[in-house]
């Protein structure tokens, strides 16, 4: 770096974090920069053949000439001190250009053949021009990676290992007993063993991984000491983020670990790309509420999360309900059922978006069908409540709400989502429900919030019954919850059938009512229920 050059405004990227993004397939650092060059400032595409000179700290991609042939195009770029040259060919091919640049502090890179050198600059340019993440930002991505690791570990019955593109690890779920030798050195060398990824490389699990967004599974080697594996890349459109290495433990792997392995591919992805970009868990939280605020800013949040915002959406409230109701207990519970909820979220919509909201877990999901897709949204949210019962012990309960015709008309369904949750918290043994499910609980119970906030429409001889004569009140109301049926009531209140027309007849004088008229029975029964409602009888 120049004297004058603060480093507070130089725009560049270590050549490592470059070579992370390359992939570890596509790109190879054959000879390492000087300590003082290893900063990229710019990245330029050189013709072998071209004569002009390159700025210092610049990645230079040298094209038209392969392995050996590149010598006297790299003989030129020497003066001009570039951080590195990046030129197609293998290592042997380069043994040469090797030994010609490693005393010059410039460095060398591999690129493999099928390595198109516009994408290379590409991505290259990306990391170029993004900020350093922060100390703070960089502590919360290795909370967040090492929550998906855990969380994805627990689903899967499985031992979990987060890499980067350079196969460092980044995060990993505890370690027990039953994790094999290949797996514990890398957790303790924060890095796969030498002799191991390239034995992975020469079989073309990295080629696999970072073609595909779709697992790869490697059997069970006993003669290495090795556990059955699956694998996954971290994708971010071209560009690999890194990898997910899942190995079986004491119990077999879960039936549908492919697809949890997909989703907590998708969250980790979510995760790289957020806090590469500086931001916070906040912004899922402000996501969230932006998406539901029924404001216009709808359209720019859902098109920064990648959502056409005139396609069917649906929101799901999710909460969680356990022993430990302290600030921290609840924190951490919500935390830990917002993991579980975005790996099977991303895995059924790359396009869903998960958060706090209040004290629940919203889920939005994007890109519906209206007639296919409510069967699927039930089928995943019971398997999210499922897996978080089981492993988070404690009380889940979920509300689906209806999918409507487009994303920004998603805020009008908030409340009668919420209402609904609402009524499944009364009812512990209903862990999912959509509105339709539960309509007609939901608008009777806002029916009687209603009749208790007026109490200008209550009827005041049954407010004297209600509070004077608590007996004659619930005689008639479960003679009226009975439909008329005497017998039926005198069983219920377990009493003869006399006393049950003694009371009816005292009730309705007291109260000044006639059970004939259809109106004042209906007022009645409103009353009585509120009555039973606000006293907390049953």
């Amino acid at each position: 770096m120049a004297p004058h050059e603060s480093a507070e405004h130089v725009i560049g990227a270590m050549l490592s974090d470059i070579l992370e993004d390359i992939g570890v397939d596509n790109g190879q650092l054959l000879v390492p920069p000087g300590t003082d060059n290893g900063m990229v400032r710019e990245t330029v595409i050189v013709d072998a053949e071209d004569e002009a000179p390159v700025q210092r700290g610049s990645l230079v991609l040298l094209i038209g000439v392969r392995g050996r042939a590149a010598l006297p195009g790299i003989r030129k770029l020497i003066p001009d001190y570039p951080a590195a040259v990046a030129v197609k060919g293998n290592e042997e091919d380069l043994d040469a250009v090797q030994e010609v640049l490693f005393p010059t502090g410039i460095g060398l890179i591999s690129v493999s053949p099928a390595m198109n050198w516009g994408t290379l600059e590409s991505i290259a340019k990306n990391r170029i021009q993004e900020p350093a993440l922060s100390t703070d930002a960089s502590t919360i991505i290795h909370r967040d990676l090492f929550a998906i690791a855990q969380t994805t570990a627990t689903l899967t019955n499985g031992h979990v290992v987060i890499e980067d593109p350079a196969n460092r690890v980044l995060a990993y779920s505890p370690a027990s007993n039953d994790v094999d030798e290949l797996r514990r050195l890398s957790i303790l060398a924060r890095r796969g063993p030498e002799r191991y990824q390239k034995l992975l490389k020469e079989s073309g699990v990295y080629k696999h991984l970072q073609a595909a967004e779709a697992p790869i599974h490697m059997e069970a080697n006993p003669t290495e000491g090795l556990r059955e594996r699956v694998a996954i890349g971290i994708h971010a459109g071209n560009r690999i983020l890194g990898y997910i290495w899942l190995q079986e433990g004491k119990e077999p792997l879960a039936p549908n670990t492919d697809k949890l392995m997909v989703g907590a591919a998708r969250h980790a992805a979510i995760e790289l790309v957020r806090h590469r970009n500086e931001q916070s868990q906040a912004l899922r939280r402000d996501r969230i509420s932006s998406l539901l605020s029924g404001t216009p800013q709808i359209h720019s949040q859902a098109q920064s999360a990648g959502i056409d915002p005139s396609k069917p959406a649906a929101l799901v409230l999710i909460s969680a309900q356990g022993d430990d109701e302290t600030a921290a207990g609840l924190q951490l519970r919500r935390g830990e059922l917002a993991n579980v909820a975005s790996i099977h979220a991303a895995a059924y919509r790359p396009g869903a978006v998960v958060g706090a909201i209040g004290l629940e877990i919203a889920m939005i999901l994007p890109d519906l069908d209206p007639i296919k897709s409510p069967p699927a949204i039930n089928r995943l949210i019971n398997v999210i409540v499922r897996d978080a019962r089981v492993h988070l012990h404690c009380q889940v309960q979920a509300a689906v709400g209806p999918v409507v015709e487009r994303l920004d008309a998603l805020h009008g369904t908030l409340e009668h989502v919420r209402s609904v949750l609402k009524v499944l918290e009364s009812t512990p043994s209903i862990h999912v429900a959509s509105y339709a499910d539960v309509e007609t609980t939901v608008l009777t119970k806002e029916l009687l919030e209603l009749l208790a906030s007026r109490t200008d429409l209550r009827h005041g001889g049954i407010s004297v019954l209600c509070d004077m004569y608590p007996e004659f009140a619930t005689t008639l109301l479960t003679y009226l919850e009975f439909f008329g049926d005497v017998n039926r009531c005198a069983e219920e209140l377990a009493v003869h059938r006399n006393t049950v027309h003694y009371r009816l007849r005292r009730a309705c004088e007291v109260a000044g009512i006639d059970l004939h008229s259809a109106e004042q029975r209906l007022l009645a029964h409103l009353q009585l229920r509120l009555w039973t409602h606000s006293e907390g009888r049953h």
